[in-house]
């Protein structure tokens, strides 16, 4: 296990000098691949460019596998990066889930300064390109008060992601824009895919034991209560919380919000925010909700339930 203190300079550093050799696998039978360029950093480990020079039976196995491809790079002594492409390993259908082509173990130097340097063992996932960037960056160059076919379409393939989700027993906990990630399906056209990834902090349904985790702004009521508890009904509430930014780009609700959206997007928000959470709706509820693409308008809220929206916006800023 590496030292704590080469920790901190991995993860200060994140990126080692890489000449965009070939990397040196410690499994002869491993595929033959070169790292590129730093793409991004998180809390679970950084993901770089990634090009296969020979891929293994295990890689050509996989289902619509191809260049180009990332590569999620942690150190070894770490765990959080293996539980998440054990779960990754479970959504090999789910079309709207990140894909991951296999795994890796590899030796690398890591440059520490001052003429020191230390060779690392590193854990590498590789997964799906997202040439489309996140959510989240493409709702901030969004209009407000943007319900288009495409916003719609994008919510839909989230739903149907948190469906394979939960069928799976698994709660997500980070469900936010940041962790959905726009995929092209095909290079020949300019059609992109929602896709959830980032499931370093997921867990089974049923474990209270692990602490409340994921970002505080996507907390529903119950993971600040007394007794906390993040269940999969906690997911849904933080599906709310990604509509409500998608359409307003706020977290804080008002009337004035309410002369801009449709009442499909508040009976939408009001089901996700409902504070009772054996209320809440499931993923699979929820797409049925008049709130997608082509579907006929529902009658309007009352205005109780627009007050109620009001309500849940206050406790939506007091856990951020």
């Amino acid at each position: 296990m590496e030292n704590s203190v080469f920790d901190k300079d991995f993860e200060k550093k994140s990126v080692f000098d890489f000449d965009e050799e070939v990397e040196k696998s410690v499994n002869l039978n491993a595929p033959k691949w070169i790292r590129g360029p730093l793409l991004a950093k998180g809390g679970f480990g950084s993901v770089f460019l990634a090009e296969m020079i020979e891929t293994t039976h295990v890689l050509r196995g996989r289902a619509r596998f191809h260049q180009p491809m990332v590569v999620k790079t942690t150190l070894f002594s770490k765990s959080e990066l293996v539980n998440e492409k054990k779960i990754l390993d479970l959504f090999v259908n789910c079309p709207f889930i990140i894909q991951c082509y296999g795994d890796d173990t590899t030796i690398s130097i890591l440059d520490c300064g001052n003429g020191i340097d230390k060779e690392v063992t590193l854990y590498n996932v590789f997964l799906e390109y997202a040439s489309g960037g996140t959510l989240f960056d493409f709702i901030k160059d969004s209009p407000l008060y943007n319900e288009s076919k495409q916003i719609k379409q994008f919510l839909q393939e989230i739903l149907i992601g948190v469906k394979c989700i939960h069928e799976k027993g698994i709660v997500h906990c980070d469900l936010k824009l940041e962790n959905i990630l726009l995929v092209k399906e095909r290079e020949e056209d300019n059609i992109f895919v929602a896709k959830i990834c980032d499931f370093g902090l997921s867990k089974m349904s049923g474990d209270w034991m692990t602490p409340i985790q994921g970002t505080k702004a996507y907390w529903a009521p119950e993971c600040v209560s007394e007794n906390p508890i993040q269940e999969q009904y906690s997911d849904i509430w933080a599906i709310g919380v990604m509509v409500l930014y998608m359409l307003t780009k706020k977290l804080e609700w008002s009337e004035e919000l309410s002369k801009h959206i449709s009442e499909e997007a508040k009976d939408f928000l009001m089901r996700c925010f409902e504070t009772n959470p054996l209320k809440r709706p499931s993923a699979k509820m929820l797409l049925g909700h008049p709130f997608k693409p082509q579907t006929p308008t529902p009658s309007s809220p009352s205005s109780n339930e627009i007050s109620s929206l009001s309500r849940i916006s206050s406790k939506l800023l007091a856990t951020g």
